[in-house]
């Protein structure tokens, strides 16, 4: 495994948080508009197939699809950033889009889809049904989707200057 350079690797990580930090204000603001003209929201209900909206059934989507779409936007974007980085291995940059980078954005949705997945099957199985204020939804749909955001970008571009 070789190290990414510090150029590369302090790019990835400000890139990554200023797009989880506006990722979760976006996706905040847009579940307060969607939560709004309710008293309470349920987290998690007991069953998948109840067609009540709840926190994590918008969060899990959420972070799946962001992770799709800012996943091939990394893509892109940091194989031509980082060409003018001084990275070990400057052709694992030139890998194409399909097969790999399809591979790996979609890698790493998958594993965050699973992972808040899994959060939201813990807290109904632990705690139960909880209800929540609007504002306190918006505020947890907003996180998910910055810790989705954050890191899809960090996970795509820190896996584009790993070889295979």
């Amino acid at each position: 495994m070789v190290p990414a350079s510090h150029q590369a690797n302090d790019f990835i990580q400000k890139n990554a948080l200023t797009s989880g930090v506006i990722n979760a204000i976006i996706n905040g603001a847009i579940g307060w508009f969607m939560f709004r003209g309710k008293e309470t929201i349920p987290l998690t209900v007991d069953t998948i197939s109840a067609h009540e909206k709840t926190v994590f059934s918008t969060g899990v989507m959420t972070a799946f699809i962001l992770s799709l779409i800012l996943g091939t936007i990394a893509f892109f974007t940091f194989s031509k950033k980082a060409k003018d980085f001084s990275v070990p291995f400057p052709k694992l940059l030139n890998r194409p889009f399909l097969f790999f980078g399809v591979r790996t954005v979609l890698f790493y949705s998958l594993f965050a889809f699973g992972t808040v997945t899994l959060v939201a099957l813990f807290l109904q199985k632990f705690l139960g049904m909880i209800l929540v204020t609007p504002l306190v939804g918006a505020i947890i749909l907003g996180a998910i989707a910055g810790i989705a955001s954050w890191f899809i970008n960090a996970a795509v571009m820190k896996a584009m200057l790993r070889p295979e």
